[in-house]
């Protein structure tokens, strides 16, 4: 049997909703803004409508949740599920259509997870987790503000950082190089991240910790306890952010993704717009 290692997370705390602002241009998608961070829109799966898509470029792969799949009657082959602190058992399957707005993928690899506690613990249902396997190869752009996707690029961003763009269960995650304190990290660009996690490692050394613990919340797996590192310069791209804040995990053995030192969910650092250039693997942002 194919067995699947997959890396999934948001760091939540509690949350709440604020509704989405009507779509105003032609292609612009409207979404909820979950505490602050989370992208919450609209979609189809197969003949379900009205369905709740969590947008979460750290999804490797989709996600669809356990009621919706037996809702459209799908099935398929079980396997382990590698989270940051755990294995859960999964279900793998295709699905026909996956849709919102002008995104649209079928024949789309997902894992079949139940996510009631998940919605439970965000206050709001959702249905699916929405990779960029949905996305792949579409520029497009995230504006926190308008709290809108929009197909293509808007040129207005000021900023860009090259990125490295990999595969694993042919689903694709950004990976950014980026400069904590004086060291190079490479981090999972997450949008359905609200911090900046990094892995423990043999580079920890050099990193000052602040006393005490801190505890951060996983999508999936509950708490999990993490340092609080000293505030310091990071640098991305040809933008910084002074005295950013950041967590160490202490316990990832879930992880599967080697290609990454950590997790960064884009509003962490003040990041009001992000936009996906396929063509030129770069991420272009602005801040506030």
């Amino acid at each position: 049997m194919r067995v699947h290692r997959v890396f999934l997370i948001v760091s939540a705390t509690m949350l709440s909703v604020t509704l989405a602002r009507g779509a105003r241009i032609p292609g612009e998608i409207p979404f909820k803004l979950v505490h602050g961070f989370g992208i919450v829109v609209q979609g189809q799966v197969g003949p379900l409508f009205n369905l709740n898509f969590l947008v979460d470029t750290g999804a490797v792969p989709s996600v669809l949740s356990e009621r919706v799949a037996l809702r459209i009657g799908i099935s398929g082959a079980k396997g382990p599920l590698a989270l940051l602190d755990k294995d859960l058992g999964a279900e793998y399957v295709t699905v026909d259509d996956v849709r919102f707005g002008w995104v649209h993928a079928r024949g789309l690899p997902m894992v079949v997870i139940d996510l009631e506690s998940f919605s439970h613990f965000l206050g709001t249902r959702i249905d699916a987790i929405v990779g960029l396997d949905v996305l792949v190869r579409q520029a497009f752009s995230i504006d926190y503000k308008r709290r809108s996707i929009t197909p293509g690029l808007s040129e207005k961003a000021r900023h860009a950082v090259q990125v490295g763009i990999y595969f694993n269960w042919d689903a694709p995650y950004w990976v950014l190089p980026v400069t904590l304190g004086g060291q190079i990290r490479r981090v999972l660009l997450d949008t359905g991240a609200n911090g900046l996690v990094l892995f423990a490692g043999p580079s920890r050394r050099n990193v000052t910790e602040l006393a005490g613990k801190t505890i951060r919340s996983t999508k999936l797996t509950g708490k999990i306890e993490g340092r609080t590192l000293q505030p310091s310069l990071l640098v991305m791209g040809d933008g910084s952010f002074q005295k950013q804040l950041a967590v160490e995990l202490e316990n990832q053995r879930g992880v599967a993704l080697l290609e990454i030192d950590g997790v960064l969910g884009p509003t962490a650092l003040g990041i009001t717009r992000v936009e996906f250039d396929w063509e030129h693997k770069c991420l272009r942002w602005d801040a506030e």
